[in-house]
């Protein structure tokens, strides 16, 4: 006996067979899907690095009450942060204050304290040379020194240390040098990225000028605005230069992006969003040197 057959004249026995196959694609499709899904990976937002120390000397405590301190031995920062190969974070254990800085693994870090005016700076030396290495000033000491770091590049600092000096003797720089300034969107917020030829000293860089190695670096300076009790205007000043080969210049870019995050109060002020774009704006100024 024939079974029965549909509209178009093809027996219902194929069309049933026909919306199994469908069905058995769709499942077969959909455990494909499942699949992909299951192997995703999602990258960790942030990570944890080892930190090395960057000891204070024990002098630079004499006659305080304060006493040498050791950082953190790790730290968890965003995995964007991270260290490049070839680099690590070290830490130096201020009064009061952890500060941190990205520098060539192996560099010889000495963190200095001035115990009469608060200034607080980190240099550590590159394995490769002592010419060579990162140097971060959080803390230049005292108005007067603060409002001179980022004078010779930031042209609205220039202005405030002449009004507060009388003068503009100390912002000078070589004429070679190349000052990109970087905004912040933020008034009185500044910042300048600075790159510095292998063969020009600027006495304002400590390792610059040493012949075969650029020197690049970043200033971030917070302007005081006058108010009521504070007659001459002055200026926060930060910076952080690397001198390093060009090999190495992942390290520096690292290095300069890792402070304005993190340590400075021009990136802490003006928050993530803002400090992604100048951090953007800082790596196409120094790819392009």
């Amino acid at each position: 006996m024939r079974g029965k057959t549909g509209p178009c004249g093809t027996p219902c026995r194929a069309g049933a067979t026909l919306t199994v196959l469908i069905l058995f694609a769709l499942v077969v499709a959909g455990c494909a899907a499942t699949t992909t899904t299951a192997t995703t990976t999602t990258r960790p937002t942030s990570v944890e690095v080892r930190v090395a120390s960057c000891p204070i000397p024990a002098s630079d405590y004499t006659g305080t009450p304060s006493t040498p301190g050791s950082s953190p031995p790790t730290l968890r920062l965003a995995s964007s942060l991270a260290p490049p190969e070839g680099a690590q974070i070290y830490g130096t254990a201020f009064p009061g204050s952890v500060s941190y800085l990205i520098a060539p693994t192996g560099a010889t870090c000495q963190g200095t304290w001035a115990s009469a005016d608060g200034g607080e700076i980190m240099a550590a030396a590159s394995p490769s040379g002592q010419t060579q290495g990162v140097v971060m000033w959080t803390r230049a000491g005292g108005a007067g020194p603060e409002t001179d770091l980022a004078c010779p590049y930031i042209p609205a600092v220039l202005a405030v240390d002449r009004a507060f000096r009388g003068n503009a003797s100390l912002c000078g720089h070589p004429s070679e040098d190349v000052v990109r300034q970087i905004p912040t969107g933020s008034p009185n917020l500044y910042a300048a990225a600075v790159w510095v030829p292998a063969h020009v000293k600027d006495p304002n860089l400590a390792g610059s000028g040493d012949g075969t190695d650029p020197t690049v670096a970043l200033f971030t300076a917070q302007i005081v605005p006058l108010v009521p009790g504070n007659a001459t205007p002055t200026a926060l000043g930060q910076m952080i230069a690397c001198t390093l080969p060009p090999a190495q210049r992942n390290v520096c870019t690292a290095s300069l992006e890792f402070f304005l995050s993190t340590q400075s109060e021009v990136g802490a002020s003006v928050g993530s969003a803002r400090v992604a774009v100048m951090g953007d704006s800082i790596s196409e100024f120094l790819a392009g040197r």
